[in-house]
């Protein structure tokens, strides 16, 4: 006996990833650079914790220590999993715990240190916690975390120390202190301004090209229907209401033009169609449009070509026939006119030219409310990918028509502004993180005034022996001249050449300054010069060489175990006077290396928004719009349409009226047929004015015979009094019972909103003004 098979579960819907914002990017890459700048400086005070553990709880030491290091790296290792108000209350409960070591320090082992190991392992550790609060905090609680630390960890350096001044070397280390980090803190902020200026404008770029995506395709939606109504829905009208058009030929125009409107409203897939197929849909257009006409083709069984190319032809020629015959019959010539149709292929795609022989006429002089030649033949291959239409004509010559599609190149081709399928592109300078790596100039000025007067206190106030004191100076000099030439005259980012020139003076200072140091009995800031100096580098890193900046420290690091050999010391010696400022330049190079990379990523994510943004408003706002314009089509025109199509089913209708004379239908029908057309029309070249109470006006005025003519110039602007000028322009027409009316929407740039002329035995021209009223007539 088999078992029945259990049901399956549906899949769990899955939840949409939320994109991060600069911000919060921002944030993840600084939490994430915590955890390496830890670890280092907590390897590197490891044998110096276990050496100042404090007797009575050694165990509380070790705990501390895990605590304080432990923290960071544990930010870094959830940086890019957690949510942010996780990694904020690590990130707070590290700034709090350091205080609270700080105090234990100073209320419970304020105490002088041994001589040689009097800094407290627990100020080493300053720079983490304040970056972590600077990070997680406001910019002045970050500022205020700062002064605070600072200040306790000199206070705390005076309290261990052993030197004979423990004040100054307290109030040299604050001060110290606060001049390094006030530039890690002042970046921070800097940084995360930029950040929310990016996501500001990126925020702004998008909404402005979602916006511009949904009126290109609301545009392209209606032009494409506007051209299938004036090609199908108007011209089966116009054969209905003018007459001598067969009525089995007008019914199959009626049920054809309602399947293209259905097909619209649920578009297929868009197969594609061989060459012979496409020259018989050809042939059976001319075929229904210009019996006359010859067609000759030469398409290839092997050329394809998509639907949607297809009917986009087939409408313009279409359009190019019906115009042909329309100047025969207005203008007819004394010899018959010659109509030809040459279809061929051209590079891989298709080409149809129509030519007649006709009365032809003047491009230059179509008014712009015709919509046959500009919507219904150029404007309709120019909303194809690939297409092409020309149209030459010269009055008593004849006129020429050719409309082509080509397929698509191999390597796309840069977007061109028009009414296309594809959304804009969106911006790219939305994305990126500018201004980031350097301070603004007030702050930037403020840090390099404080590092020439800290570095000159602990440089000049420890009382040096007076023969070092030439290079002293020499070594402060060069520093000092580094530090005002990177920040106030070399331009962002620094260039290779002018990285290296910063090494080069940083070089000098640090062989000057190193070389009068006594090997023991020295002051505790008498290598200064390897903090200003890793500052420095750090500024470098910063601002786009981090390479530059790690040579930089190579560099120190010979010159440190130079001197300690030279000096009768070990080279671990030398290494040890280097060694504990790598963590610091770690930290600049994380910051500067993961902020490049964070940008590059965030403006590819940025700009794929937007693009999905865009993509997806311009679907929206097609299928809107289709639906929109559909129906009002069918609104207006599917009843008549529908009672022409129907006009074969009728028994009477084939039984007696077309055997009695087959061109004529009831005059009703023929009124009606000319009113729809009529509103249809102002519906495409009146569009803004196509509102109440000028619909219901328009169609009264015709059908007491009035001439009615609405036109929108005022290209998709229309002017905020718009409900005035309506009004005016209905009221107008009410007062008409014959002549002609010709109420038109002028452009924005114009002082005037609207022009009316009307004709009704005596002509006049009103104007409305911008504010909703009437002028005078001229």
């Amino acid at each position: 006996m088999t078992r029945p098979l259990r049901p399956t579960r549906p899949p769990r819907p899955t939840r949409p990833i939320r994109p991060q914002s600069s911000t919060e990017r921002l944030a993840r890459l600084l939490y994430g650079a915590l955890g390496p700048t830890a670890l280092v400086f907590g390897l590197l005070c490891l044998g110096t914790v276990l050496e100042q553990a404090w007797k009575p709880q050694r165990s509380w030491s070790v705990a501390a220590w895990l605590l304080i290091f432990g923290l960071p790296m544990l930010l870094a290792v959830l940086s890019r999993r957690v949510p942010l108000r996780v990694l904020r209350v690590i990130a707070l409960a590290e700034g709090a715990l350091f205080v609270l070591l700080l105090m234990f320090w100073l209320t419970e082992r304020a105490e002088p240190l041994p001589a040689g190991a009097d800094i407290p392992w627990a100020i080493t550790l300053t720079g983490v916690p304040v970056m972590a609060v600077a990070v997680t905090t406001r910019d002045r609680t970050a500022w205020a975390y700062l002064v605070l630390v600072c200040t306790m960890s000199g206070l705390l350096r005076a309290a261990t120390s052993t030197d004979p001044s423990p004040v100054l070397v307290g109030v040299e280390d604050g001060l110290y202190s606060f001049l390094l980090l006030s530039m890690l803190v002042g970046l921070t902020t800097m940084a995360r301004r930029s950040a929310g200026k990016v996501d500001q404008a990126a925020t702004i770029a998008r909404v402005q090209l979602v916006d511009r995506a949904d009126r290109l395709a609301r545009k392209r939606e209606r032009l494409t229907i506007d051209a299938l109504v004036h090609d199908s829905v108007i011209s089966t009208l116009l054969m209905a209401g003018r007459g001598g058009t067969p009525v089995p030929v007008l019914s199959r125009h009626a049920a054809d033009t309602l399947v293209r409107l259905d097909a619209l409203r649920a578009p297929l897939p868009d197969p594609s169609m061989p060459g012979p197929q496409v020259t018989r849909r050809l042939q059976r257009l001319v075929a229904e449009l210009a019996p006359d006409a010859q067609i000759t083709s030469n398409l290839p069984g092997t050329l394809t070509v998509p639907a949607l190319a297809v009917t986009a032809l087939l409408g313009a020629v279409g359009e190019a026939l019906r115009n042909s015959v329309a100047a025969d019959v207005q203008e007819p010539v004394r010899s018959p006119v010659a109509r030809t149709l040459t279809v061929a292929s051209y590079q891989g795609g298709i080409r149809v030219a129509v030519h007649d022989n006709g009365v032809g006429f003047d491009p230059a002089r179509v008014p712009a409310e015709r919509l046959g030649i500009a919507q219904s033949i150029i404007g309709r291959m120019e909303r194809l990918s690939g297409g092409a239409a020309t149209v030459r004509s010269r009055p008593g010559v004849g006129t020429e028509v050719v409309v082509s599609w080509t397929p698509a190149p191999a390597v796309p081709a840069p977007p061109v502004p028009s009414l296309s399928t594809a959304p804009p592109t969106p911006p790219r300078p939305a994305t990126q993180l500018k201004g980031v790596t350097r301070l603004p100039k007030v702050l930037s000025t403020s840090i390099l005034m404080g590092f020439i007067a800290v570095h000159a206190v602990l440089a000049f106030a420890d009382g040096e022996p007076l023969w070092g004191l030439p290079y002293e100076i020499l070594g402060f000099v060069a520093v000092s001249a580094a530090a005002a030439w990177l920040t106030l005259v070399v331009p962002d980012p620094v260039s290779p050449r002018n990285a290296v020139m910063v090494l080069a003076l940083c070089g000098l200072s640090a062989v000057a300054t190193a070389f009068p140091v006594p090997p023991v009995g020295s002051t505790p800031f008498a290598h200064w010069y390897l903090g200003a100096i890793t500052m420095l580098l750090v500024v470098l890193a910063v601002r786009g060489q981090p390479g530059f900046a790690w040579y930089g420290y190579g560099m120190i690091t010979v010159i440190s175990i130079v001197w300690a050999l030279l000096n009768g010391l070990s080279l671990l010696d030398g290494v040890n006077l280097a060694i504990r400022h790598a963590g610091t330049l770690l930290a600049g190079t994380l910051f500067a290396v993961g902020l490049k990379r964070s940008t590059q990523t965030l403006a590819g994510l940025n700009r794929e928004r937007a693009r999905s943004g865009a993509a997806a408003a311009t679907a929206a706002a097609a299928l809107d719009e289709r639906e929109t314009q559909l129906t009002r089509v069918n609104t207006l025109a599917r009843p008549t349409l529908q009672r022409l199509a129907n006009l074969l089913k009728s028994d009477a209708l084939q039984n007696n009226l077309l055997q009695i004379n087959p061109l004529q239908i009831e005059p009703t029908l023929r009124a009606e047929s000319l009113l729809v057309e009529a509103t249809l029309r102002d519906a495409i070249r009146g569009r803004s004015l196509f509102v109440e109470p000028v619909i219901t006006a328009a169609r009264a005025a015709r059908i007491r015979g009035v001439d009615v003519t609405l036109l929108d110039d005022s290209t998709d602007r229309p002017p905020r009094q718009l409900a005035a000028a309506a009004a005016i322009v209905a009221a107008q027409l009410d007062a008409l019972t014959q002549g002609h009316l010709i109420a038109r929407l002028l452009p924005a740039d114009r002082a005037t909103i609207a022009s009316i002329v009307v004709d009704a035995g005596e002509p006049r021209m009103l104007t409305v003004a911008p504010d909703g009223t009437l002028q005078p007539s001229l």
